[in-house]
């Protein structure tokens, strides 16, 4: 017995005659006929009864029939729930990011969230890059940001975006004017440790150029970070989205790495084992918004406008 058994039931009741319950279900006569003698064989009852007026359920017809109607109404119910959810996703969401990345992006899609999605609760959790791949893979993440092409068992990512690095100062520095990357050989530097993407995506630009980095001090911390470079420890590199408060503050500036100049993918990451849910596909819709609103489109000049001092 099949949910199709009950509906043709249901429809043969309702109109009394097989020949127009056929009609409605676009279902050959024969086919209907033949799908209620294998349910009446597998009950072991007979439930209709053929009249000179037509159709009429028996006796133990017209109980299943109260049963049949509730079951396709349950069924019918979760169907209609299952619609709505999908169509206003809702649920738990976490998302794992590294610092830099967190700091230009996590607020803006909490407050987009917030305001298109009241239903979703999403958590953002910081991290460096290794450890968001490995979040993802404990099943302890729904969606994972990441530098680079993450080869890991079991993670697919998608590009998100591009952002170029620049070389941020205390602002007492003064000078704006491109530097090139040999020239990072003379700065006293403010890194995060060797396990960063980000250090090592400058270390090994280093090796290929022939250059030895001094590295003042290693931090992972962004916040840190910037704060060391703002007391005069050193310099530091980072995309400018990571510093556009200092930089509207004037605590800091950035001029522009140059031959070559330095950029980094970001990647959407996730676990190619587990289903998404509406919650997190919604997630992720908002968040290549946000990305398109707030590092895409600012400006045509440069990979982010630095807002005025």
């Amino acid at each position: 017995m099949n949910l199709r058994h009950l509906r043709y039931f249901v429809a043969i009741v309702d109109h009394g005659s097989m020949v127009k319950a056929s009609d409605s279900l676009f279902v050959a006569q024969s086919a209907l006929s033949q799908h209620m003698r294998n349910l009446e064989a597998e009950l072991g009852v007979q439930l209709l009864l053929r009249t000179g007026r037509g159709v009429v359920p028996t006796e133990a017809g017209q109980d299943f029939l109260g049963r049949a109607r509730a079951i396709l109404a349950q069924v019918e119910d979760a169907q209609r729930a299952l619609r709505e959810q999908s169509a206003t996703p809702q649920g738990n969401v976490t998302l794992g990011a590294p610092p830099t990345v967190s700091a230009m992006l996590a607020v803006p899609l909490i407050l987009q969230m917030q305001q298109e999605l009241p239903k979703v609760a999403l958590r953002v959790a910081e991290g460096m890059s290794g450890y968001v791949l490995d979040w993802l893979q404990a099943g302890q993440i729904d969606l994972g940001l990441v530098y680079g092409i993450q080869r890991a068992p079991g993670i697919v990512a998608s590009e998100l975006f591009t952002e170029e690095l620049f070389l941020v100062g205390p602002a007492d520095d003064g000078d704006l004017a491109p530097i090139p990357f040999a020239a990072l050989e003379g700065y006293p530097l403010v890194l995060p440790g060797r396990q960063h993407g980000l250090r090592d995506m400058i270390d090994r630009l280093a090796r290929e150029h022939r250059i030895s980095l001094r590295v003042q001090v290693e931090i992972d911390a962004l916040s840190q970070m910037k704060l060391l470079v703002r007391h005069g420890v050193g310099h530091t590199i980072l995309p400018l989205p990571a510093v556009r408060d200092e930089l509207a503050r004037g605590e800091l500036i950035a001029r522009p790495i140059v031959e070559p100049r330095i950029s980094r993918t970001i990647y959407v990451a996730k676990a190619s084992d587990r289903p998404q849910t509406p919650a997190v596909l919604a997630t992720v819709r908002i968040l290549e918004e946000c990305v398109r609103r707030q590092i895409l489109t600012p400006s045509t000049t440069s990979a982010f406008p630095i807002p005025p001092s």
